[in-house]
């Protein structure tokens, strides 16, 4: 029978870790799997560091009975903290959690809480991604057509090596009023940003057509979420030359570009903001201001200088 990881031995966990001990080292002297000690530093806290205490809340708040289970405490703060920061859908709630943690939470029991919520005048269900929603759990049904799953994406893809390779999204303003384009390149994270007047396909198409057209290199491909507003994939891929692909739904994770860039825009406009205060110029600031950000992924350079170092008779 496999033994849970004790609050003791998370304890002595977080101290081997910040003495710099790698993870075979640390299983070994808690005469555990190494695959044991690598899932458990995965609990990481809101600033990204391993926190026992978080790790014991998570856990303790779902243990029991095999299945889909009732979360309490630390668990509830943080499918709260997804839906109200990061407009998180149940669904995607629920499997990152699965996937992250090994928590078993139904999107079902999400809806409800979200619900419950708004019954006694609470505010999750102005965070939810789409307006008049309903509480009955969604799922994607293939109102796509002709998806190219992320699965057939090219490994050159996958390796980030080489520039104009792009994930793309939107941020859905409080109430869903509102709503801004976002697009980053998977290699230098220059990134480019656009508000929109409306969520439809077609004026999705159109702005992304636009910010493209003067961007300066070859575009390779773009990947995207399963949202209706991307149903023009194919008439985007033939305007700009690019294979389209979509990530599985509700894996947000397989884009940690472009959730990294939202998280960094946000805060420049922080939850709550109305987007209809925003104007254009505002937004291009943002823009630049992250393009002139120096990153410690690109040896400190910014997206603007590591663009401006490549080598574009290879592109």
């Amino acid at each position: 029978m496999i033994r849970n990881i004790t609050i003791e031995e998370r304890i002595k966990i977080k101290a081997l870790h910040d003495q710099g001990c790698v993870v075979p080292k640390i299983a070994k002297h808690l005469k555990r799997h190494k695959t044991s000690i690598y899932r458990e530093l995965s609990k990481r806290n809101e600033v990204g560091e391993y926190d026992y205490k978080y790790a014991q809340a998570l856990t303790s708040g779902n243990m029991g009975r095999p299945g889909h289970q009732k979360p309490e405490g630390e668990t509830i703060r943080l499918i709260e903290e997804k839906i109200v920061n990061e407009q998180w859908s149940p669904e995607q709630i629920s499997g990152w959690l699965k996937l992250k943690y090994g928590i078993n939470i139904s999107h079902t029991w999400i809806y409800k809480h979200v619900e419950k919520d708004k019954n006694e005048g609470g505010e999750l269900s102005n965070h939810m991604r789409r307006g008049k929603y309903s509480f009955e759990p969604r799922e994607y049904r293939g109102k796509i057509k002709n998806r190219v799953t992320i699965d057939e994406r090219a490994e050159v893809i996958n390796e980030r090596k080489r520039l104009g390779d792009f994930e793309i999204d939107l941020i859905v303003g409080p109430k869903n009023k509102g709503a801004i384009l976002t697009a980053v390149d998977r290699l230098s994270r220059r990134c480019i940003i656009e508000k929109l007047s409306g969520k439809s396909a077609k004026e999705i198409k159109d702005v992304l057509l636009d910010a493209f057209s003067s961007y300066d290199y070859q575009k390779y491909s773009i990947t995207s979420d399963n949202g209706s507003e991307f149903t023009l994939h194919e008439e985007i891929a033939k305007e700009l030359e690019v294979d389209y692909y979509f990530a599985h739904p509700y894996a947000s994770y397989e884009r940690g570009s472009i959730e990294n860039l939202n998280g960094l825009i946000r805060q420049y406009i922080p939850k709550g903001k109305d987007f209809n205060d925003l104007d254009d110029n505002f937004i291009k600031e943002i823009e630049e201001k992250l393009n002139s950000r120096p990153r410690k992924i690109l040896n400190f350079l910014t997206p603007n200088e590591f663009c401006a170092s490549m080598d574009y008779s290879m592109y």
